[in-house]
């Protein structure tokens, strides 16, 4: 590294001190100019490129790039870019570290800057610029998981030429990601097939439905995605997920009655006479109770990284990731990678197969994440820093009325936490020791140990480990509700897509909380609480099937109706 460029917006609006300078050379950088970002200051910019022999990193905006974030920028490798946060205010700075290779690209873009704009030019457009010139730029604030060796390697240079391709026709990354889902939901109707020949073809549309939708990533480079495209990436991700799990599952009710198992495609057959065809259940339930499992693995995991990034933002940190290097990433199952272990497992062994890898791998990414982000909590606690972020996490619970008005009696004393654990923990032995011998008002007896977890939900949450408290509840009532379904017969795909709409739902509400439109209690969605009271009703009067079968039906139903008038309509507000 020759030199590092600090960008602001007025001349002297914000020089680099003595302390911006002793981080950039401990990282490397020997020399730091200051300019503006306007005309002359971008002619700078431009000389800076030519003359540079090395990289050149590239700070932008009138506050300073977090010291994590600088250090994750010069070990990337390649020309990366830190654009800051659209739903958080504290980091308005971004940072560009540019390839030796890229350099004549980034002179040129900064002297066509110079030439057409008077005004100070954001990060973005610069991007914009190197992307119109060929240059891929790595975004490396796009999201908690990390890119990953197929994201990075496969899909990612196809995406790059989509994404200037659909630039060039105008078309928005809500477009892209439109579809990406569709592509996804085609993807699904051919892996709901047992022949091995829908599946590639099933594998072939995924893999195209992953690369539009790192198209749209790459085209909000260029411009600040609205709530609405925030909302609408995040969720055509886990819905074609959710879909291709699903589509699996039904595969193996089609298949042959040698293959009910769910151990089909080429070589699944040598697998039949071993564990795996009985690990989860026998026949075709043991398939469903895997994807069902697998499913609110992957929810409970993203909603616990949703509300670390959470407590990083309001603590006005951006806290290191766990996997930096590529072989990390990898390791914690991003979504690349889980597409590879469908397209793989499914073709070769069938879905019992599919299930068990992404259970066993998604349970060592799952630990191998979370142990760094408690490593990382434990030191902003140390800092004071969790203080700041109290009052943050609430509403990511998705509480309901009833558990909202239970923590109003204690006044938000209780630490969320040790009543949760004391509920969870008999939520689990109960569901796991047979949810079918509980009969009569017993039934409530899980869902009265959860409600202790009522207790904390006015509590501001600002422990070192309070952030795990809304994945924690996602995963007792989802424990619940599935051992409820399968004990009461309930048909398995209803049961899945109850799931998966409940683990929506919760999305949904940490995403509204991450972007400023945070609700105290779910009305309209029951709650946590609510939701596993209602199935405990529908149990003791004898109509659990019906009972799940509504409440699926009317969450999916809230959810196009929150996205309509919720998100669309914050966006409209927030743009007026």
């Amino acid at each position: 590294m020759t030199v590092a460029l600090v960008l602001a917006t007025q001349p002297g609006a914000w020089l680099p001190d003595a302390k911006l300078r002793g981080q950039l050379a401990a990282l490397g950088v020997r020399r730091v100019d200051a300019a503006e970002r306007a005309g002359p200051g971008l002619l700078t910019v431009a000389a800076a490129a030519r003359a540079a022999g090395e990289r050149v990193l590239i700070c932008v905006g009138d506050d300073s790039p977090p010291e994590e974030v600088l250090a994750r920028l010069l070990g990337a490798g390649g020309t990366a870019a830190f654009t800051g946060s659209h739903s958080e205010a504290a980091h308005r700075g971004g940072a560009l570290v540019v390839d030796p290779a890229d350099l004549g690209a980034l002179a040129d873009a900064a002297e066509s800057l110079a030439r057409r704009r008077a005004a100070p030019a954001e990060l973005r457009v610069l991007l914009g610029e190197l992307s119109e010139r060929g240059v891929g730029v790595r975004v490396l604030d796009a999201g908690p998981e990390g890119d990953g060796a197929v994201a990075r390697w496969i899909a990612g240079p196809v995406a790059q030429s989509l994404a200037r391709w659909a630039a060039g026709r105008q078309l928005a990354p809500a477009a892209l990601l439109g579809i990406s889902l569709g592509l996804a939901l085609l993807a699904a109707t051919w892996f709901s097939g047992p022949a091995v020949r829908a599946q590639v073809l099933a594998i072939v549309a995924l893999l195209v439905a992953f690369t539009a939708a790192q198209a749209a990533v790459q085209l909000t480079v260029t411009e600040r995605p609205t709530l609405a495209v925030g909302w609408l990436a995040a969720a055509a991700g886990m819905l074609t997920e959710f879909a291709v799990l699903a589509a699996l599952a039904v595969s193996s009710g089609l298949a042959a009655p040698t293959e009910a198992n769910g151990l089909a495609g080429i070589f699944g057959g040598s697998l039949r006479d071993t564990f795996v065809a009985t690990w989860g259940g026998a026949g075709q339930v043991g398939v469903w109770r895997l994807a069902v499992a697998a499913m609110l693995l992957l929810g409970a995991r993203r909603l616990a990284e949703e509300c670390y990034q959470g407590v990083a933002r309001a603590s006005g940190k951006i806290l290191p990731r766990p996997a930096r290097t590529i072989m990390a990433q990898v390791i914690t199952l991003p979504a690349g990678e889980r597409i590879a272990v469908i397209a793989v497992t499914a073709v070769c062994f069938g879905p019992r197969l599919t299930f068990l890898v992404l259970l066993a791998w998604g349970a060592v990414a799952a630990g191998y994440v979370l142990a760094s982000q408690v490593a990382a909590a434990a030191k902003l606690a140390a800092a004071g820093s969790l203080e700041q972020a109290g009052g943050v996490l609430p509403a990511y619970r998705g509480d309901g009325p009833i558990a909202y008005r239970i923590g109003g009696v204690v006044q938000g004393q209780l630490p969320p936490l040790p009543p949760l654990l004391v509920g969870l923990l008999v939520t689990c032995d109960l569901a796991f020791l047979g949810v079918a011998d509980l009969s009569g008002l017993l039934i409530f007896g899980p869902v009265m140990a959860m409600l202790l977890a009522a207790l904390g939900a006015r509590h501001p949450h600002d422990g070192r480990l309070d952030w795990l408290v809304p994945s924690l509840l996602l995963t007792g009532e989802g424990v619940f509700l599935t051992g409820l379904g399968f004990a009461r017969h309930v048909w398995l795909p209803v049961i899945f897509a109850l799931l998966a709409a409940i683990i929506t739902r919760h999305a949904d509400l940490a995403y509204r909380a991450r972007s400023g439109q945070g609700v105290p209690d779910d009305k309209y969605g029951l709650g946590w609480d609510g939701r596993m009271l209602l199935a405990a009703f529908a149990a003791v009067l004898g109509f659990v099937p019906f009972a799940f079968a509504v409440l699926a039906a009317w969450l999916w139903l809230l959810a196009a109706w929150d996205f309509l008038a919720g998100w669309l309509t914050a966006t409209t507000n927030r743009t007026a």
